[in-house]
């Protein structure tokens, strides 16, 4: 079962979170992105990133952009999502880090 965080009306799952927190990290620098690239920036499987981006769309996050020849889909940050995402870079990061267990070793973690 996947958990859902509900941050300031945006539902948002692990995989969303984690790409939202990548993107966050390099605005206003960078604000295009290829999926491919946030797959594999994220360590997502292809498949995962695609329906993530589709669902930030959806929630008005993400757009789409020009495809690519050699990236393939591209998408960006409009310029309203680069603000929500500021307001709430802190509850971003602390999701992250909550659910990145790699961050953790065995002694820091709980097994059921």
């Amino acid at each position: 079962m996947e958990t859902i965080y509900n941050i300031d009306g945006a539902q948002l799952n692990k995989c969303e979170i984690d790409i939202l927190q990548f993107v966050d990290s390099w605005l206003p620098t960078f604000q295009t992105w290829s999926v491919q690239e946030l797959s594999q920036k994220c360590n997502l499987f292809a498949d995962e990133a695609s329906h993530a981006v589709d669902m930030l769309i959806l929630h008005g996050l993400m757009e789409n952009s020009e495809e690519d020849a050699l990236m393939g889909r591209v998408v960006q940050v409009p310029d309203i999502a680069q603000e929500w995402m500021h307001e709430n870079a802190e509850t971003l990061n602390g999701l992250h880090m909550m659910n990145d267990a790699s961050l953790f070793d065995d002694s820091e973690t709980a097994e059921a």
